[in-house]
């Protein structure tokens, strides 16, 4: 079993959750917000395009911010591994719930459906392309809430990730690609991913795929046609809504599939509203936990039994007005009254604390039965920014107005590193009277943060080697016009809510400058420098003829520079070779024909080597000048 740390970085280690030949997932808890997270560690060398990819998910998560979408709380490299913080889904992946139960009914597979579109239209309108939609990247926790995961291969529509996606290569589950994806991974968009939903959901309601998982000819022609056995003739009950659905989705010509993702959206949040949203997502709850559990059939909302309810539906029906009515609160206000109560929530934030578009902010609303704290039976809490006026700088964030029944409630905030749990009573139409017009409103006011002194912990390390460099590198801190030592500036100089720059030096070397925004909540810095040594001049002249030149063991090298550019050696037919090389040690090895010749040497940064290779008495020999 292999070895599990107490700590990596700030986290605490809890449990190791996978381990492939790339890395090793963690599970861990968070310092500051105390909750379990998911640490992922890239431990493979060498690959520079696997690293880059590792970075790009990173950078595409921390982009994110939809609540449908693993949540990226950190990236960082410590030694030579890469590491990404993120959100701990507590339940199963999509692709184990349905080995588990075989299929699921239409009504549920469209409830979990519909989180996903959302999470993909979200990623599809910021320009990513996920490019590897499939089961097993879906995530669903043990209190319903559904996750889009692993953005590890996605692509941006600016085209950035060229360099890691060549023109012609494959990338993604074969079972689940697009014709156009099979040829080319490069170029494809978001009907790509819009195809692999399609898949996805025959999958979710037949517990088969359309098409076999492999490259055999026969199956690649079926892909190219669209050939598959309808999801009607293995699942009977499904409703018509789901074949339309995969039928448009799985098309082999990318034109004739939805242009969006809005529109299957639109669509299935249309279907899904004849039933209570609290229901299906209780029978998703139960379908992962219950292991006897059986599916009964979803009955469509009914009406209010009372004859009051029954005529006004009518009388609303035939004036055209009920939908608005019900909408806008008017029937729960004005019919009502005494059934229902309207609740809002109010956040206010400190424009300190980062951009508005970047706070993340998620609500969830619970019955308080003071026993099992079932999820409410109600629309999600939507959060829309409000215009302040005047001098008042901080930032106010208003949910839409639901309308739910009086009694005790409990609601659960995430707000950026904090977790906000209030008890609360709605209070229903009838109660409130006509002087409390704004109703059931719970305010929550992120206070501000005050001013606190930061904890530095740094590190340095060799660029070319990775050799642990910190007891010979300062750091040093911009304080005013003066670079002055960070373990000598006074704690009240360096606090947090600033910005400041830091600068790393060491003998040798190029010196690293950081620049950064220290948030108000951030009172603990670790700054890592990857510090590349000065250049030095090496001349290496041999006889002409047909040699093999190596320097440590390979025949490409870094030369000097701090963007340490590469090159190769094997050019080098004799005579007068002049290379800008990174001060270090090295080892050159000379060959021609079966002989060889070996030299170590070190370069110091400054000062110009030279090393001569010649033959005598069948022998090479390399001597430095």
């Amino acid at each position: 079993m292999a070895e599990i740390p107490e700590t990596i970085g700030k986290y605490k280690i809890v449990s190791i959750v996978a381990k492939g030949g790339m890395g090793v997932v963690y599970k861990a808890i968070h310092p500051t917000l105390k909750r379990h997270v998911i640490i992922k560690k890239l431990t493979i060398r060498g690959n520079t395009s696997v690293v880059e990819r590792f970075k790009r998910e990173a950078q595409i998560l921390m982009d994110c911010n939809d609540p449908h979408i693993v949540h990226l709380f950190d990236y960082f490299k410590e030694g030579n591994s890469h590491y990404l913080v993120l959100e701990y889904v507590d339940g199963v992946s999509l692709d184990v719930l349905i080995r588990k139960r075989r299929y699921l009914s239409g009504e549920l597979s469209l409830y979990v459906f519909l989180d996903v579109c959302r999470a993909l239209k979200y990623a599809h309108d910021h320009g990513v392309i996920h490019r590897d939609i499939k089961p097993g990247n879906i995530l669903i926790s043990r209190s319903g809430d559904v996750k889009l995961a692993d953005f590890g291969i996605a692509s941006t529509e600016d085209n950035e990730d060229s360099s890691l996606t060549k023109e012609g290569t494959m990338l993604g589950t074969p079972s689940y690609m697009p014709p156009e994806q099979f040829e080319n991974s490069k170029n494809v968009d978001k009907r790509a991913d819009i195809y692999a939903m399609g898949v996805m959901l025959y999958e979710m309601v037949t517990g088969k795929k359309p098409f076999p998982g492999n490259f055999a000819p026969d199956t690649i022609v079926m892909i190219q046609k669209g050939r598959f056995v309808q999801a009607k003739r293995i699942n009977p009950d499904l409703p018509p809504v789901i074949s339309a659905l995969i039928h448009k989705m799985i098309r082999p010509n990318p034109r004739k599939r939805f242009k969006d993702m809005g529109i299957p959206v639109k669509i299935i949040e249309k279907y899904l509203k004849r039933f209570r949203s609290g229901v299906l997502r209780q029978s998703l709850v139960d379908c992962m936990t219950i292991p006897d559990w059986e599916e009964s059939q979803y009955r469509p909302r009914t009406k209010k039994r009372s004859v009051f309810f029954a005529v006004t539906a009518i009388l609303a029906l035939v004036a055209g007005i009920g939908y608005v009515g019900w909408t806008g609160g008017y029937i729960h206000q004005y019919l009502l009254p005494a059934v229902f109560g309207p609740l809002r929530v109010s956040v206010r934030m400190p424009a300190s604390i980062k951009a508005s578009d970047d706070i993340f902010l998620m609500a969830k609303l619970f019955v308080n039965d003071q026993q099992d704290m079932p999820v409410a039976d109600a629309e999600p809490l939507v959060f829309t920014q409000k215009e302040n006026s005047g001098a008042d700088t901080s930032i106010t964030f208003n949910s839409n107005i639901l309308y739910l029944k009086p009694g005790q409630y409990r609601l659960k905030l995430y707000a950026e590193q904090r977790i906000y749990w209030h008890s609360f009573t709605v209070a229903s139409f009838a109660d409130l009277g006509e002087n409390n017009a704004d109703g059931n409103i719970i305010s929550i006011s992120f206070d501000d943060i005050p001013v606190r002194p930061i904890k530095a912990k740094t590190e340095a390390f060799n660029a070319i080697t990775g050799k642990n460099i910190s007891a010979v590198t300062e750091y040093r801190v911009l304080d005013g016009n003066r670079w002055v030592l960070l373990e000598e500036i006074p704690a009240a100089r360096l606090v947090t809510g600033e910005v400041r720059k830091f600068r790393a030096e060491s003998p040798g070397y190029y010196p690293e400058l950081f620049s950064l925004k220290i948030a108000p909540y951030q009172d603990e810095l670790r700054l890592r420098a990857n510090l590349v040594p000065l250049p030095a001049t090496l001349k290496i002249s041999a006889p002409p003829g047909r040699l093999s030149l190596t320097l440590n063991g390979s025949r490409t090298v870094i030369f000097g520079g701090q963007d340490m550019p590469k090159g190769s050696l094997a050019g080098f037919r004799g005579g007068e070779l002049s290379l800008s090389l990174p001060s270090g040690r090295y080892v050159l090895e000379v060959g021609s024909g079966r002989k060889a010749a070996r030299l170590d040497f070190t370069l110091t940064a400054g000062q110009p080597a030279k090393l001569s290779v010649s033959e005598s008495g069948g022998v090479l020999h390399i001597l430095k000048e």
